[in-house]
């Protein structure tokens, strides 16, 4: 039979059984869209700064889980080593720009990079004004972003304007364009390092640039030279010898922090060590992403073996008049390898059309910006067609093989359709929905980690706490606070630099002590009601002062790393003397960070009358948002503009658990994607099943079994693959999701709930999907069945 002929029978076949021909098409086209979003995704990601041309030659410094060092680090490095041929230091902060006159009434926020004058010979970043040679040569030059340039000065040259920034004024030395798929974050203003922390904080001392035992603040990339391989010149060892031996670095002192290394620059986005100004993504969520689409993949190619195999009894009789007209079994078997890629060439063309559809979700999701259009390049099309014939040829490979390796003598007979028990689609649907299983057992561990997180006991109240930006000089403090205080419903007002469980704190407090251990401790600074505002209620009080009016709390956990006894009223055993301090006394433990990291040691020091840079304002839990117009009233007015940018600070801490929201919300689309095509699957082969059973079913029916019988028998069956699948599914969460928990220091028990509640939705799911075919062959009149 010709190949157009054998087409044209494909063609007539997919029209008569039009729910084999959907759920194919449907599987395989949605299967497919996500792995073309997710395939971009993931090529976006892994491509990040693929565009600098120094990529190979730029190293950031790194040691232990840090990536923050001294300022005056890098040029004693660059001094010592020939093979570096640059170094810039990197600070980021948030920056307040002054009204422009004739461009901005009011002020402008700003994400502001403090940056060596190297920094644009060491990255590529496209100047759209100015040049890398002529930008930031003076400590008063800055480099605008295109987009920030844009927002203040319009389409008019920024290049010579003059910008007031904090108490500083700078002159823009140059446009780039925007921070676009590369490590650093998306910034507005570069300004020189030199500045920061004039600008920062206010103070106008450049001694403090060159401290290379202290200020540990700074993120240090290394450009070497061409030819050379700093890598190995710069070994863990030779780092170890240099920060010990040569510059004596305190900080490594510690057994603890004895790892520096040199990390390239194309490892830096996928490091999870967090760095100054950078974003980053983890290959463990890539490699979570890439997986599971592939398995709703598989799924779908699954669905089309279960298929195409259950079909095999009805498509017998067209095989054997093949063979009988002359066709080879080698013909029949290519045949069906085309039918197969042709369906999967026509669903993905739909899968196209679905992802650019589910694109502008995706995005929102993922926080990126792929383009399905854009990714029509001669690769990505090279790769998609070679992954389509892939999937075709292994889809059509097991149904071609059952459908032609059986004489046209045994079709005849009928002993074909009693050889094909349906064994390989009863061990593919026990891996369907194994995989379920697990993906809806990970989705409600992830959900019930997220939740356990964000309302868990942190040790102070953080879902009653406004904060926002303080704008006030020292004269409006009170004057502030007391109209704030006077709003029905705030109950305290509190000014500080740091918070709470967001990693949010300062390092001015580690320290060696006599015995040369390293305390590393976590530092709040705030005035006297800070305490009161965070719902920190002191557990014990020693009365205790210091000469300068600071008093110095210290958590359980801080208290049991200086060994002090329990009646201690001062710390005396710093190695440097001020870090000795009378103890005002003992807090409860709070969480300093998120719940990825244990509680650290921590010491609240009030100080009264602190100016700080932070608002801190609690109100009642009646008041919530109610209370948020009034609060911007009084801000603003004293503000002098309309600054006002409150929130509450539980939002921050939910903020930071954005990535595992993000993979949850994946995880779970994809289990819902996984029950879909697993139900669907289910449910075509329950048609196929009973269609082929009712005969059977009708016999069993006339010798006295009742429907109920009939009923659980034919339920059984299929039940029983979801129960095996269970059992393989159980070890496999448990091995998951303790690996996944391990990376949270305070974490969900793996309940045996969890593994319940996955088992009972894909029994109820699988259960649905056959229920209403099984029921219709039951009830069935035997007499009308076995009439046929």
């Amino acid at each position: 039979m010709s190949n157009s002929l054998q087409l044209k029978a494909f063609w007539n076949f997919l029209q008569r059984n039009k729910l084999f021909t959907a759920i194919n098409i449907f599987g395989f086209a949605v299967s497919l869209a996500f792995v073309v979003l997710i395939g971009l995704y993931v090529q976006d990601e892994l491509s990040v700064d693929d565009f600098q041309a120094n990529k190979e030659r730029i190293f950031r410094l790194e040691y232990a889980e840090r990536s923050n060092l001294p300022p005056a680090l890098g040029a004693a490095v660059a001094a010592r080593y020939p093979e570096i041929e640059a170094v810039t230091r990197i600070y980021a902060c948030d920056l307040t720009v002054a009204p422009i006159a004739g461009f901005t009434a009011e002020e402008n926020t700003a994400d502001g990079l403090f940056v060596d004058s190297s920094f644009f010979s060491i990255f590529s970043y496209p100047f759209v004004e100015g040049s890398p040679a002529t930008a930031m040569q003076t400590p008063r030059d800055v480099v605008l972003t295109r987009r920030f340039a844009r927002r203040i000065f319009g389409n008019e040259s920024a290049t010579g304007r003059t910008l007031h920034i904090g108490k500083h004024d700078f002159t823009v030395g140059g446009v780039v364009e925007d921070f676009e798929h590369t490590v650093f974050r998306s910034s507005d203003i570069l300004l020189p390092v030199e500045k920061a922390f004039a600008v920062a904080y206010g103070i106008d001392d450049p001694s403090l640039m060159a401290v290379i035992n202290g200020n540990y603040d700074f993120g240090l990339y290394l450009l070497g030279r061409p030819g050379s391989d700093l890598a190995t010149r710069l070994d863990t060892a030779e780092l170890n010898r240099l920060f010990l031996e040569d510059l004596q670095l305190d900080l490594f002192r510690s057994e603890n922090i004895n790892h520096p290394r040199l990390c390239p620059l194309k490892e830096v986005y996928l490091s999870p060590i967090p760095g100054q100004g950078t974003r980053s993504n983890t290959r463990t969520y890539l490699l979570i992403l890439g997986a599971t689409a592939a398995l709703i993949l598989l799924f779908a190619v699954i669905n089309y073996i279960n298929l195409s195999v259950a079909q095999s009894g009805f498509r017998a009789q067209e095989v054997a008049m093949r063979r009988l007209l002359g066709g080879s079994r080698g013909s029949l078997f290519a045949g069906f390898i085309v039918e197969s890629l042709l369906l999967c060439l026509v669903s993905f063309g739909i899968a196209l059309l679905l992802a650019s559809t589910a694109e502008p979700w995706f995005r929102t999701v993922m926080q990126s910006d792929i383009s399905v259009a854009k990714g029509f390049t001669t690769g990505n099309v090279v790769l998609a067609l070679v992954g389509v014939g892939l999937i075709g040829t292994i889809s059509g490979l097991v149904p071609a093989y059952v459908l032609t390796r059986t004489e046209p003598i045994d079709i005849v007979r009928g002993t074909f359709r009693r050889q094909t028990k349906m064994v390989y689609s009863k061990i593919l649907i026990t891996f369907q929905y194994g995989i379920t299983i697990v993906l809806i057992g990970c989705t409600i561990t992830i959900g019930r980690q997220l939740d356990f997180m964000r309302h868990s006991d942190l040790g102070f109240d953080s879902a009653h706490v406004i904060i926002c930006k303080n704008r006030f000089t020292a004269s409006q403090r009170d004057a502030v606070r007391g109209e704030l205080m006077s709003i029905p419903g705030v109950t305290a007002v509190s000014f500080a630099d740091n918070l709470p469980g967001i990693g949010h704190y300062n390092g001015w407090y580690g320290h060696y002590d006599l015995d040369q251990r390293l305390h590393d401790l976590a530092g709040f600074n705030g005035d006297s009601a800070f305490l009161n505002v965070l719902g920190i209620v002191p557990l014990r009080e020693t009365g205790r002062v210091n000469a300068d009016g600071r008093r110095y709390w210290l958590t359980e956990t801080a208290w049991r790393d200086l060994e002090l006894a329990e009646d201690a009223t001062e710390y005396t055993r710093g190695e440097n003397p001020r870090y000795n301090f009378a103890i005002a006394g003992l807090l409860r433990d709070f969480h300093a960070d998120n719940f990825t990291e244990p509680i650290l040691p921590a010491v609240v020091c009030v100080i009264p009358e602190y100016r700080g840079r932070q608002v801190l304002i609690r109100v009642t839990p009646a008041a919530g948002w109610a209370v948020m117009d009034r609060i911007a009233e009084v801000y603003n007015r004293h503000a002098g503009g309309n600054y006002f940018n409150g929130r509450f600070l539980q939002q921050d801490i939910d903020n930071q658990y954005r990535t595992q929201q993000r993979m949850g919300e994946m995880v779970g689309v994809f289990a819902l994607l996984a029950i879909v095509i697993s139900a669907l699957g289910m449910l075509a082969m329950a048609t196929y099943f009973m269609r082929q059973r009712e005969r059977e079913v009708a016999v069993r029916k006339v010798f006295g079994s009742t429907s109920r019988q009939a009923l659980t028998r034919v339920m059984a069956a299929f039940l029983k693959l979801v129960g095996v699948a269970f059992v393989v599914a159980v070890p496999v969460i448990g091995y998951l999701m303790r690996g996944w928990l391990a990376g949270y220091a305070y974490r969900i028990p793996l309940s045996w709930t969890i593994y319940a509640l996955a088992g009972a939705v894909a029994l109820l799911i699988a259960g649905s999907s056959v229920l209403w075919q099984s029921w219709r062959t039951v009830r069935a009149n035997p007499v009308d069945v076995l009439r046929k």
